[in-house]
């Protein structure tokens, strides 16, 4: 497994798209964020977190399709998984290393995002053009990180099934925007806690103004936390076996 992790980092470092798609995790800032001081329309730390989350929601899930799609991909495209097969590596464990290695990047690109989220709220306060304090910053932190590992794990199980289902990247692509609209669409829904991404948008923004929560706080949280583990768990169970089904090159 170990081999098979190191492998996928490696190839990564090697791919331009890896740029691109940190460029566009970082979208959030300049269209939410930069886009709100500019026009006008923030003044507090909550506000400013408010508009880059919302483009968070939307652009995020498209990059994690992206790059699950792209790590299965390079196997089809290079007709190299058929490769490990046959060195002895069980597609289980492939399949494993490609999760874990989108798990990481996708949470490692969450974590740049907030950390220039939070250079431009400092600079943004020292020149008086934003209230907020450390505490306030801390607290979105939590929220954000919430939000992220939720989308991130889900997500990165979903695009798996579409890359390996239609085995091109362009669908993959395709997929994951129509995938980031479709989970905004239940963010304002009070039964919205069914859908992990909704659910982790409100979350995220709980640590922000608790009155943007549901109304019925307690059981949209287990709701929502059973929805999110019972979807990973089937989209994971089901991107396995897709990836596990015996092609007619393996006969």
């Amino acid at each position: 497994m170990g081999t098979l992790i190191k492998s996928e980092f490696y190839k990564l470092k090697r791919e331009w798209f890896m740029a691109f798609l940190l460029l566009l995790s970082l979208l959030p800032i300049l269209t939410g964020g930069a886009g709100a001081i500019f026009n006008g329309n923030t003044q507090t730390l909550p506000d400013l977190f408010f508009f880059m989350n919302n483009q968070f929601s939307m652009f995020f899930p498209m990059v994690i399709f992206i790059l699950i799609g792209s790590l299965f991909y390079q196997e089809y495209k290079n007709k190299t998984y058929i490769n490990w097969v046959t060195y002895g590596f069980s597609k289980k464990k492939l399949f494993l290393s490609k999760i874990i290695v989108s798990f990481f990047v996708g949470l490692y690109f969450a974590t740049v995002l907030f950390l220039l989220f939070a250079a431009f709220v400092v600079g943004l306060n020292a020149v008086g053009r934003i209230s907020g304090s450390i505490s306030t910053l801390f607290d979105l932190a939590i929220g954000f990180g919430i939000e992220s590992c939720i989308v991130v794990f889900v997500t990165t199980c979903t695009g798996a099934i579409i890359i390996n289902l239609s085995r091109n990247i362009i669908v993959t692509s395709v997929v994951g925007v129509i995938y980031g609209f479709i989970s905004c669409l239940f963010i304002g829904s009070e039964k919205g806690f069914v859908v992990p991404g909704g659910f982790a948008y409100r979350v995220a923004m709980y640590f922000s103004d608790q009155s943007t929560y549901y109304d019925a706080p307690g059981s949209a949280t287990i709701g929502g936390c059973l929805s999110t583990l019972i979807c990973f768990v089937i989209l994971f169970v089901v991107g396995l076996l897709v990836f596990s089904h015996k092609r007619k090159i393996e006969n």
